[in-house]
């Protein structure tokens, strides 16, 4: 036996392993990588590749040496201790770090499978609560449509900010003794301009002036546009003559009407008919709403009743996890994916992988709880299941479907039925199985219990290691070569 490995267990379902490698095996290691080195360096006396091994080991030392090999040696040894010691990882393990002074020793940190251990979820119990429609909602809704149809009408009143005028508007520059000269600033007849307070016109004054006004009225007055104007007009004094002939104020109906329902919706004849499609949809959406919440409720129930252990690296595989369908969904939405995001939130990636920690552990628990579930009730997918969810995902064919849409479909269907994607769908029909399977015992049906069968205390003693493989294997699937760049991160820790 070339290696020595002793471990030791550490909190959250993980291992301390070390491993010792025999010092025959670390000498013809080292062996080897004097004759590499012996082509690469030159020392004084010996041709290169011709250097006796002790005289090398004397000139670059033993550590140089054992550097030469340690990485690869690392990944071969790390895969034979786990055989010596019967171990499935979680995922990869970690390299803490290399004894190298004497012997060789590897400390490397284990992620074990998750252990879960479910409460009595049969006597789970969760209240489904009643729904009615959000009647502030709806009228907020109302309100919402009744902004929609807000449009200007006819003001018998004196003008105000954000009133729509329609006027005759005349300025002639005046001379320094007040007199009119012969420059016309403004000349525009059945004007329409709006008074904004917030925005004003130039010259400043002028949308104050024009406030206050009813139609039919004329008014004179002066203003002097200031000496550092930007304007041709800068340092002048105008005189203005304005006549209204008419204010129109921005108004919103005062309540819901058969026309504007008509114009709302065909569907729709009177106000009445458009305030109960608003109850309706609001109804709805306060049950899929409650509906979302009584799910969450009752998985939150199990996760709670149940006992469960798994290593921090299952955390960080769930952040991964969130992480990559952020980006794909900020990325269907125009954006240049996470880089991007973070540039104009301001946030490092890092930062936003520690604010997703807590969804992600609880996400990570009811995933643990829900394949434990499956494997208890003894959950299955039949051929008909899997044929029936990849159909409805790639959607039926309208009756015109051309051949190439057919083609399309059909390549999809392959696609789903193929090895590398078959058992990520089934792990999702499965999950919506057990979903469905614990609402029903949630709400006190009846449900028969497994059958037994010879191999039931087998099973039992595996059931948590499945459901941890289950979970790995979905978590991996998804990493794809994030997987391999784990590993290849542990034997760049090596080097260090």
């Amino acid at each position: 036996m070339t290696l020595t490995v002793s471990t030791e267990p550490l909190e959250s379902r993980q291992l301390a392993m070390t491993i010792e490698v025999a010092e025959e095996r670390i000498d013809q290691e080292m062996r080897k990588a004097a004759r590499k080195i012996a082509q690469q360096v030159r020392i004084p006396g010996f041709r290169k590749g011709r250097v006796p091994f002790h005289i090398l080991l004397q000139f670059v030392g033993r550590e140089a040496i054992v550097n030469e090999f340690v990485d690869e040696l690392g990944q071969e040894v790390y895969k034979e201790a786990l055989e010596q010691e019967g171990l499935e990882p979680f995922f990869v393990g970690s390299l803490d770090n290399v004894d190298m002074e004497q012997a060789v020793r590897f400390h490397l940190t284990i992620p074990l499978p998750p252990e879960v251990s479910l409460g009595d979820y049969r006597g789970m119990r969760v209240e489904e609560e009643d729904v009615e429609a959000d009647e502030v909602q709806v009228q907020e809704r109302v309100q919402a449509i009744l902004e929609q149809n807000a449009d200007y009408v006819e003001a018998d009143r004196p003008s105000q900010y954000g009133d729509l005028m329609t006027i005759d508007l005349k300025g002639v520059a005046l001379d320094d003794d007040g007199n009119e000269t012969e420059t016309v600033v403004f000349n525009e007849e059945d004007w329409d301009v709006t008074p904004d307070q917030e925005n004003p016109m130039e010259p400043a004054g002028l949308d104050e002036e024009l406030v206050g006004l009813t139609p039919g009225e004329e008014k004179s007055f002066e203003i002097a546009w200031p000496e550092d104007s930007p304007s041709m007009h800068a340092g002048s004094t105008v005189r203005f003559s304005v006549q209204v002939h008419k204010t129109q104020a921005f108004e919103t109906p005062a309540e819901l009407t058969d026309e504007i329902a008509q114009n709302f919706g065909p569907d729709f004849e009177t106000a009445a008919d458009l305030l109960d499609d608003l109850r309706e949809n609001a109804l709805q959406e306060a049950a899929q709403q409650a509906e979302n919440e009584h799910v969450q409720k009752v998985l939150q129930e199990l996760v709670d009743i149940s006992d469960l252990a798994y290593p921090p690296v299952a955390v960080d595989l769930e952040i991964d996890r969130l992480v990559r369908n952020f980006d794909m969904r900020i990325r269907q939405m125009g954006l240049q994916g996470m880089e991007q995001y973070l540039e104009m939130s301001g946030q490092t990636i890092e930062d936003y992988r520690e604010s997703l920690r807590e969804d992600a552990e609880k996400s990570l628990q009811i995933e643990l709880a829900l394949a434990e579930l499956s494997t208890c009730e003894k959950l299955a997918v039949s051929e008909e299941e899997f044929e029936t969810h990849i159909g409805e995902v790639a959607a039926p064919l309208p009756e015109d479907a051309d051949e190439e849409a057919v083609k399309s479909r059909n390549d999809m269907l392959e696609m789903m039925r193929a090895e590398h994607s078959r058992p990520l769908i089934e792990s999702e029909i499965l999950r919506e199985k057990s979903v469905n399977l614990l609402l029903a015992i949630a709400r006190g049906e009846e449900i028969p219990e497994p059958e037994e069968d010879e191999s039931d205390s087998e099973e039992d003693e595996q059931s948590t290691a499945e459901a941890s493989t289950q979970t790995a294997a979905a978590a991996e699937s998804e990493q794809g070569e994030e997987a391999d760049e784990a590993e290849a991160a542990t034997e760049e820790s090596a080097d260090a």
